[in-house]
C-alpha cells in the first residue's frame, strides 16, 4: 500500500504545474480572505502553493533530498502567514484544500489505471491525509511560535511608544500622529490620563479597564509604569464623568485622574497631574481622585517640604498635645471648618453640646495664637489640616469624635 502511495506521489509531481492552477483556483474561490485582503499576493501564493505541494509529494513519494527537513516548507508558510497577520484558521484551509487536491489527483490516476482496486485506493487516502495533518500540525506550531515573538515585540513598541509619550515627545513633529497610528488611538482628540496602584495582592488597581471601555466605544492603551498602570483614554467629545463612571466599579486601589489634555502631544504633562492627583489620597485609600476636584490637596502634594513647614507652623502647638486631647481638637477644627464655621452646626455633627464646640475653638485660639474667625487664618487651618491627613494617611476628623459632650 505504501509502495502505490510512493508511486502516485511520483507520478504526481509531474503535473506540479496543473497541481498548483488547480490549488490557486481552489483557495481564490473557497478562502478568499488571503488574496482579497492584500494579505498575500497572487504571487507569493503561487510560489507557496507549489513549493506546498511540491513538498508533500515528496513525503508522500519518499523522494526528500537527504538532509532536508520534510516540513520545512510548512514551517516557512506558518511564520510568514502569521507575520502577515493572515488568520490562522484561513492558512490550515488552506493546507486542506492542498490535500485535497492532491487526493483529487490520485483519484483521477486510479481511474486511469485498472490495477488500482478500491481497497489500496481508500489505504492511500490514509497516507496521504495523515501527511497533510503533519504539515499542517508543522504550520500551526511555526505559526503559532511566531505569532508569540510578534506580540511581545508589538508589546515592546507599544510599551516603548508610551513611554516616549510620557516624557513629552508628543510634541516633536510628527511624533504624536505616527504614535496615534499605531496605538491604534486619535491623535488629536483630547485625553484623558490615569494612574493607577497596584491593590494590596499585586493586582492592577483597575479591574480590565481597557476592555471596559472599549464595550462602550472608548478608545485608550494601558501599560505598567513604575509599579503604577497608566492609561491614556481618548475622550473624543465624550464626558470626562461619563467616562469615568464607567470605571468605577473596577476601582481597587488608588486612581490619580489628570485634567483633560488636548491631544496625545500633552499626555506628559497629564501625566504628571494624574500622578499628583494619586498622591492627594491616602498611602492606604481606594478610589478615583480627580485632580480639578481635589485642587487645595494637590498644593500640598506638590511640595511636601512646605506642606510640612505649613503642618508645624500653623499646627504645631496642637500635635504636641496628648494623644487624647490633640485628636479631639483636630476632629472639631476639622468640623467647624466644613460646617463652614457654625458652632450650631459642629455640635449637631460631633453630637455634642453647642457650648462645648465654643470652648474647644477658644482652647484652640489659645494653643494656636490665632482668630477661629480670621479668613487668612481658616485658609491656613485648612491647608494644615490637608497636610496632617497627607502625612499619616488619614483624614484627622471622624464622624462621632467627642461623642462624650466634654467640655474642655
Amino acid at each position: 500500500m505504501a509502495d502505490l502511495a510512493e508511486e502516485m506521489a511520483r507520478m504526481l509531481s509531474t503535473r506540479l504545474d496543473t497541481l498548483t492552477d488547480d490549488l490557486v483556483a481552489d483557495i481564490l474561490a473557497e478562502n478568499p480572505g488571503y488574496h482579497d485582503a492584500a494579505l498575500v499576493t497572487l504571487a507569493e501564493l503561487r510560489r507557496s502553493c507549489r513549493t506546498n505541494l511540491q513538498r508533500v509529494l515528496q513525503i508522500l513519494g519518499n523522494t526528500v533530498p537527504p538532509g532536508d527537513n520534510p516540513f520545512d516548507a510548512a514551517a516557512t508558510t506558518g511564520t510568514r502567514r502569521a507575520e502577515q497577520r493572515v488568520p490562522l484558521d484561513s492558512v490550515l484551509r488552506s493546507f486542506r484544500l492542498g490535500g485535497r487536491v492532491i487526493w483529487r489527483g490520485m483519484v483521477r490516476m486510479a481511474k486511469e489505471d485498472d490495477r488500482v482496486d478500491r481497497d489500496r485506493l481508500l489505504d492511500v487516502a490514509t497516507t496521504v491525509w495523515t501527511v497533510v495533518d503533519e504539515a499542517s500540525s508543522e504550520v500551526a506550531r511555526a505559526y503559532r511560535h511566531t505569532e508569540l515573538q510578534l506580540r511581545r515585540l508589538d508589546e515592546h513598541r507599544r510599551h516603548a511608544l508610551v513611554g516616549d509619550l510620557l516624557r513629552g515627545r508628543g510634541r516633536e513633529p510628527g511624533f504624536a500622529e505616527q504614535a496615534g497610528s499605531e496605538l491604534g488611538l486619535p491623535h488629536d482628540s483630547a485625553y484623558v490620563v490615569l494612574v493607577a496602584d497596584l491593590a494590596a495582592d499585586g493586582t492592577p488597581g483597575l479591574a480590565m479597564p481597557q476592555d471596559t471601555l472599549a464595550g462602550y466605544g472608548v478608545r485608550s492603551v494601558w501599560e505598567p509604569r513604575e509599579q503604577t498602570m497608566v492609561g491614556l483614554v481618548a475622550l473624543e467629545r465624550r464626558d470626562l464623568t461619563g467616562v469615568l463612571d464607567l470605571l468605577r466599579g473596577g476601582v481597587r486601589a488608588r486612581v490619580g485622574v489628570s485634567p483633560a489634555v488636548p491631544g496625545l502631544a500633552e499626555v506628559g504633562v497629564g501625566h504628571d497631574l494624574a500622578r499628583l492627583a494619586l498622591r492627594t489620597l491616602p498611602a492606604d485609600g481606594k478610589g478615583l481622585a480627580v485632580l480639578d476636584e481635589r485642587l487645595p490637596e494637590a498644593l500640598v502634594a506638590r511640595s511636601p517640604e512646605l506642606a510640612d513647614r505649613l503642618l508645624h507652623g500653623v499646627l504645631g502647638p496642637l500635635l504636641r498635645l496628648p494623644a487624647a486631647e490633640r485628636d479631639v481638637l483636630l476632629t472639631t477644627l476639622a468640623e467647624w471648618l466644613r460646617s463652614n464655621r457654625s458652632a450650631a452646626a459642629t455640635a449637631a455633627r460631633l453630637y455634642c453640646h453647642r457650648n462645648t464646640v465654643l470652648n474647644r475653638l477658644r482652647r484652640l485660639e489659645a494653643l494656636l495664637g490665632r482668630s477661629m474667625q480670621d479668613h487668612e487664618a481658616g485658609l491656613a487651618l485648612s491647608l494644615a489640616l490637608i497636610a496632617h491627613a497627607a502625612r499619616d494617611g488619614d483624614r484627622p476628623a471622624q464622624r462621632g469624635a467627642g461623642h462624650s459632650g466634654q467640655t474642655d
